[in-house]
């Protein structure tokens, strides 16, 4: 009965956060860039979303080439990483999207050490990353699920360097922008019926 309870003061918890907004809803753009691919790309959807920015710092040194193979080398073991400390909590905001060029294919230290400090879950969640040629897909896949239980989905914007050009790349940002703004309404009429559940209990 205690669980019940609990659970129950949760969704409700959850309903009143994520409905505080209606249709305006708070975003936030955090993001891990080297070279300024994805640095681009976050820009360009902070200004879509007329959301905040927020820039992962990445403690260890990845500029050079010895570098460079060490930051594969990491991204290769899933290695965790120390990241500068947050200017914006993404706990206050009702999307977040999360953005990660591709190291071999996978998710960056930083944007692994973000998720790792952060729960999204109950939360809008957009994904988008950029790669030289390929290995996005996957990072994104593995980007799901570090959030995510198996199953998990969220809207995707994989890019690579040739989409950066000004008229690909609004093109693709307004596809993911529809993708995100569709998935955070679902979640705001299942939050409303979960809501609307429990007040009848």
């Amino acid at each position: 009965m205690k669980k019940i309870v609990a659970y129950s003061v949760f969704m409700l918890t959850i309903a009143t956060l994520a409905s505080a907004n209606g249709f305006n809803p708070r975003v936030l753009v955090v993001y891990y860039s080297r070279e300024g691919h994805t640095k681009l790309v976050a820009e360009k959807l902070a200004s879509r979303f007329n959301a905040d920015l927020e820039r992962l710092i990445d403690k260890k040194d990845r500029v050079g080439p010895l570098a460079v193979m060490a930051a594969g080398r990491d991204a290769l073991n899933g290695s965790l990483t120390e990241i500068g400390p947050l200017t914006h909590d993404p706990l206050n905001y009702d999307i977040v999207l999360v953005g990660t060029p591709s190291w071999f294919g996978n998710v960056t230290p930083a944007v692994r050490t973000f998720l790792s400090q952060y729960r999204l879950l109950g939360k809008t969640v957009g994904l988008f990353g950029t790669a030289h040629l390929t290995g996005v897909e996957h990072a994104l896949e593995e980007t799901t699920q570090l959030i995510g239980p198996p199953g998990t989905n969220f809207p995707r914007l994989p890019l690579r360097h040739r989409d950066l050009s000004d008229a690909t790349l609004r093109e693709k940002i307004e596809i993911f922008h529809k993708e995100v703004m569709d998935a955070y309404q679902s979640l705001q009429h299942v939050l409303a019926k979960a809501d609307n559940f429990l007040l009848k209990k």
